[in-house]
């Protein structure tokens, strides 16, 4: 008894034992265990699965809590524990949530009926944490959702094949590659169903880029096409890459194949519709590039029309000014030389009409070049200056001018076209300019630098009057070509409304700009800013015209702007200063060079005569006066050099200087209306101008007779006698019987022209040895290139009609060489 009693112990002990180690198994799987009796409503929940759900160990919970603590949405399963009908082996098994410390996790609820000691239904399972498969599974699904979405999307098919044990492979693909390919469902992975649909030129090659990613592991990667039953023939691009086993043996192969038709549709019809817009194009090329022909063939016959009138016009205006010319250096009455005077003014208006016309024309056709050379803008402003003072004194509007001392004497530039924008705008100022009752007119031209440096300096010209003034809406369309102020402004002020627009295109094209400011009834300004490179062959010493000078000034009615501005000009060209307080300190003005005298009034005459009766030498004496003043002054002192004021430039100022320490009288072009009224023993004009005796060795080649007449005139005058040819194959028959210094052509001659005939005597000259001889053009062409085209043919120089004495006076003394 004692034996089985010792027996049954050890069994119990072991129980408990196996029992307590099969507890400890459970816990270290986080399983809880839990048990209910329906027929007691007794529960028991293990104390792993009241730490599982966040709760204490000691908590009495039963399983109406843990229904109340599951998500609402799963609080039904419990249900299941209620019912009378559960029977021995019956499962209960669900998922449901728990929201512990602010967080749901996902719990899976096991459970089985069986009897018990009391042969009642008792109900025992498990509880385990199903979180972190429940979020992985979740994501898994999203993942495989979203694949599924974007391979729906962009019409991707999914294909792949697996090496079976006995090293075949088998093929599988998705329902969108069966649906891509117009296969039918039984059809997956029926690998020669798939190649069937092949397109036959892209069947070959489609096969063997498989095989060759099977053997060698390389990615695949195949455009191919393949026609469905329908006879539609689509085009697929496929990718795969191998997979290997843990032993690196290629064991499958993944990959996708997409649905590009759409794709190639699209870039067909894109191909058609540029082949379609490549042939409208060139359609469009060509009549473009055929309308440019012909745009440019009607420029070409445009400026050759140009040229020829420009040739036509300046041959009759050639005679017609160089006669004026001629004749108004004789002696005239008042009513002639006033007629002269119109008649010569009227030819110049035309003149610069046809000029202006030609320069548009120029610039409308980009054809307008510019020259780099040394020039002096003293030397250009004096020369714009000269011309318009009379038309300014006449319209007796007060005209004058200020330059700054420190522009150099030679800057690098083209000086015809700053000539005639200064020329232009000083003339527009003056022909809208006029002195009434009621206001004195003036205009000022002031000169200064804006800017400098080593390299390059910029010079601003402003042009300032107190005329007629201009609206703001027409000063911004003012530099278009043939626009004036107001629709009377031509008919009133006349012109070609071409001035401005000739003006604003060459400032841009020198790489300058124009401004203007005005306000109508109370003037305008036009200001231009010129860049201008600092000379290239004036760049070692600084040009002093009055180095070393001495020159004493004596200002008798204190007229101090102008004093500075002459003291200004006349230091920064060297010369050395001294101003005299009184005629007191007039004892040491033979220590100078030159006494200058500034005077405003002829009230002061009377005093400057006492002056020069004090003077021991008066022969260096220069009197500066207004221009109003001279011929008064004149009478006085007839043999004193003159300095006319208000204008007074500063190349008039410097050679005023020069002539008076030459003891020369200088005369201004204003003296020659003041001559007849001086008592110089009734000296004429045509003893003034008496001709040299002739200098021969000059042939004149023209085909006009009235230019025949006027040039052979002008040349007597100048004191040069000359031969006539009257065309280029006369001029080299001439040429060939006579050693002439200098030969004068017209361009456009019947039988042989200029051109022709120089490059004919060029090649004499070379043919025999000959020394060269100067030839110059005198022509009526004016277009952009004819003084090229000349040079180009051999000729040394270019001069236009119509030819002004002067002019041809300049270009006769610059190649003529007196042996």
């Amino acid at each position: 008894m004692d034996n089985q009693n010792k027996k049954q112990s050890t069994n119990v002990t072991f129980a408990e034992s196996k029992l307590h180690r099969l507890s400890h198994a459970i816990c270290g799987a986080d399983i809880g265990i839990w048990e209910f009796t329906p027929h007691t409503q007794e529960c028991y929940f293990s104390p792993k699965l009241k730490k599982l759900i966040g709760l204490p160990i000691d908590h009495p919970l039963t399983l109406n809590e843990l229904r109340e603590r599951t998500s609402h949405t799963y609080q039904h399963h419990f249900n299941i524990f209620d019912s009378e009908n559960l029977t021995l082996g019956t499962q209960c098994n669900f998922d449901f949530k728990i929201k512990i410390a602010e967080t749901e996790r996902w719990f899976e609820l096991r459970s089985e009926v069986f009897l018990n000691e009391e042969n009642q239904c008792t109900i025992t399972g498990s509880l385990t944490d199903r979180t972190q498969e429940k979020e992985a599974l979740t994501a898994l699904n999203l993942a495989i959702e979203a694949r599924d979405n974007a391979l729906d999307a962009g019409d991707i098919g999914n294909w792949q094949a697996e090496l079976n044990s006995e090293n075949e492979w088998i093929w599988s693909w998705d329902n969108r590659a069966n649906k891509m390919f117009a296969l039918q469902p039984e059809d997956i992975g029926n690998i020669d169903r798939w190649v069937q649909h092949l397109h036959p030129d892209d069947k070959e090659p489609a096969i063997d880029a498989i095989q060759h990613c099977l053997v060698t592991g390389e990615i695949y990667n195949e455009q191919y096409r393949s026609v469905l039953p329908d006879g539609e023939v689509i085009y697929v691009h496929a990718r795969a890459k191998i997979g290997r086993d843990d032993q690196n043996r290629i064991c499958r192969i993944d990959g996708v194949c997409v649905n590009q038709t759409p794709f190639f549709n699209i870039q067909a019809k894109l191909q058609e519709a540029n082949d379609q817009a490549e042939a409208r194009v060139k359609a469009r090329t060509l009549e473009l590039q055929q309308a440019k022909e012909r745009a440019e063939q009607a420029n070409q016959t445009k400026s050759s029309f140009l040229s020829m009138m420009s040739h036509e016009l300046r041959t009759p205006m050639n005679a017609v000014l160089g006669s004026l010319d001629l004749l108004s250096l004789s002696k005239q009455t008042p009513e002639s030389r006033d007629l002269i005077e119109t008649a010569t003014t009227s030819a110049k208006n035309l003149i610069f009409i046809l000029n202006d016309i030609l320069d548009i024309n120029k610039i409308e056709a980009g054809k307008m070049q510019l020259e780099q050379r040394d020039f002096s803008i003293t030397e250009v402003i004096d020369n714009v200056v000269q011309i318009y003072y009379p038309l300014a004194n006449g319209k007796r509007i007060k005209l004058d001018v200020t330059e700054d001392p420190t522009i150099p004497k030679y800057l690098e530039g083209d000086a015809v076209k700053v000539r005639q924008i200064i020329f232009n705008l000083l003339g527009n100022a003056l022909k809208f300019t006029s002195t009434t009752t009621e206001k004195q007119g003036e205009v000022q031209l002031n000169i200064n630098i804006v800017e400098h440096n080593s390299i390059i300096y910029k010079v601003a010209f402003s042009i300032v009057d107190n005329g007629i003034g201009i609206e703001k809406e027409t000063q911004k369309k003012l530099f278009t070509p043939f626009i004036q102020a107001q629709r009377s402004t031509t008919r009133e002020y006349g012109g070609t409304g071409l001035g401005l627009a000739i003006c604003g295109n060459l400032a841009q094209l020198m790489g300058g700009e124009i401004a203007l400011t005005s306000c109508p009834n109370e003037g305008s300004t036009f200001k231009v800013e010129l860049p201008f490179w600092r000379s290239k062959q004036h760049t070692d010493e600084p040009i002093y015209q009055l180095e070393g000078t001495k020159i004493a000034l004596l200002n008798i009615d204190e007229t101090h702007n102008t004093q500075e501005l002459i003291i200004q000009h006349l230091e920064s060209e060297g010369a050395r200063i001294e101003v005299l307080e009184s005629e007191k300190q007039l004892s040491s003005a033979k220590e100078y060079d030159t006494l200058l005298i500034l005077v405003s009034s002829h009230q002061h005459f009377a005093q400057l005569k006492n002056i020069q009766h004090k003077l021991s030498d008066s022969s260096h004496l220069l009197v500066a006066t207004c221009r109003d003043e001279i011929s008064t002054l004149r009478q006085i002192l007839p043999q004193t050099a003159i300095l006319p004021l208000h204008p007074m430039t500063r190349l008039q100022l410097i050679n005023s200087i020069h002539r008076s320490m030459d003891n020369e009288l200088c005369l201004d072009l204003d003296d020659l209306d003041d001559l007849d009224d001086l008592d110089l023993e009734q000296l004429s004009i045509e003893e003034v101008t008496q001709p040299l005796p002739d200098k021969a060795g000059i042939l004149v080649v023209e085909d006009n007779p009235l230019n025949q007449k006027l040039i052979l005139k002008q040349l007597s005058t100048l004191g040069y006698s000359c031969d006539l040819a009257h065309d280029g194959l006369d001029g080299i028959e001439h040429w060939k019987s006579a050693d002439y210094k200098l030969v004068l052509t017209d361009c456009h001659m019947p039988n042989l022209d200029g051109y022709d005939m120089t490059k004919k005597i060029r090649e004499l000259e070379e043919e025999s040895g000959k020394q060269a001889t100067p030839i110059v053009a005198v022509t009526g062409a004016a277009m952009t290139g004819d003084a090229e085209h000349c040079l180009s043919t051999g000729m040394n120089d270019f001069v236009s009609k119509p030819l002004i004495l002067e002019d041809l006076k300049k270009v006769v003394e610059k190649w003529y060489v007196n042996d």
